[in-house]
């Protein structure tokens, strides 16, 4: 079986970072090489503006984890796709297109996502989107 291939949003990016619960089933996929992330310079720019709210700041903080650090580890583990084609699926949140845009850019076959507006579409053409566990739970990576 080939990797998967998948699109992570900003909220299941800023988890990863912290290796806690799924988040470390998404780091044995890793490190196993069956999956193969997906992001662009415009999900990343949104990830580092994310990562300065005062509440995640302070996540960071009290976990002992420099935030430079973990996004330069999480930056080495992404592929990065810069899409053509836009997008308008999701009509209750714009600005959540720049996902599957990914996902389709990148002939992934997931976005996982903890985004209503984008786990309500479900599907958009061939890419499932799911939660963190779902995916998990249907690459057969949850213990």
């Amino acid at each position: 079986m080939g990797k998967i291939k998948a699109v992570l949003d900003t909220n299941i990016l800023v988890s990863l970072l912290f290796k806690k619960g799924l988040a470390k089933e998404f780091s044995r996929l890793m490190e196993k090489g069956s999956v193969e992330l997906y992001s662009s310079e415009e999900i990343l720019r949104e990830l580092a503006r994310v990562l300065t709210y005062p509440k995640i700041e302070e996540v960071f903080k009290k976990a002992g984890i420099g935030k430079t650090t973990a996004l330069e580890s999480l930056m080495e583990i992404l592929k990065i796709v810069n899409p053509k084609v836009k997008i308008n699926a999701v009509k209750r949140d714009p600005l959540d297109n720049k996902f599957l845009e990914r996902a389709l850019e990148a002939g992934a076959k997931y976005v996982v996502s903890g985004d209503k507006h984008l786990l309500e579409l479900k599907k958009f053409r061939k890419i499932e989107i799911l939660t963190a566990r779902e995916f998990l739970e249907k690459t057969g990576s949850s213990s």
